[in-house]
């Protein structure tokens, strides 16, 4: 029959349902009922267009990703600011600071955890990794500071680090000037 079909604004409701849920819940992953009741539509529903809890799951997971992505290209697309600029706007588009993104990084977080025993969210996990180390990398070569990709990696572990602290004590625990500062130095 082919792949399963769902309206895309359907879809959508149903990954911002998984969203929602997450951050309330504090990463536990929701039931069927509670997801679809939460998106408005009967489990019948979900199970008629989703094979499994799982590709539901990670369905939530690629569309919160894409979103996440998308808007952290926006941030890094406009060569005309700093790199430092440019850092500090990804970091900013990253951290929890509305629903969207607080619904975003509880996805994330519980989507972490249950990668640690399901292969496929772990590729993903490193799919995700991946664009974003370049994203980063790409602002370190960009201040020619040595060793980019490293640097990279550095901001990239530190950012999972401010998520958790804006999750759980709020936007005032993170210091996002003094990491960057850290990395690149002001001139």
């Amino acid at each position: 029959m082919g792949e399963r079909w769902m309206p895309d604004a359907r879809r959508t409701a149903v990954a911002d349902a998984v969203g929602r849920l997450l951050m309330r819940g504090h990463g536990t992953f929701p039931g069927m009922r509670e997801i679809a009741a939460e998106a408005g539509v009967t489990t019948g529903t979900l199970q008629h267009h989703f094979s499994t809890k799982e590709e539901m799951l990670l369905f939530a997971l690629e569309h919160h990703c894409r979103r996440c992505a998308d808007r952290l290209r926006a941030q890094s697309g406009e060569g005309t600011r700093s790199p430092r600029r440019v850092l500090s706007a990804i970091v900013t588009a990253l951290l929890p600071l509305d629903e969207e993104r607080a619904a975003e990084t509880s996805v994330a977080k519980a989507f972490v955890s249950h990668a640690t025993t399901h292969p496929g969210f772990a590729e993903h996990y490193r799919a995700q990794r991946e664009i974003l180390l370049d994203l980063l990398r790409e602002q370190f070569e960009r201040a020619h500071v040595p060793r980019p990709a490293v640097a990279a990696t550095i901001l990239s572990q530190a950012i999972e680090g401010m998520r958790t602290d804006c999750l759980l004590l709020g936007p005032d625990a993170v210091q996002i000037d003094a990491v960057i500062d850290q990395l690149l130095p002001r001139a």
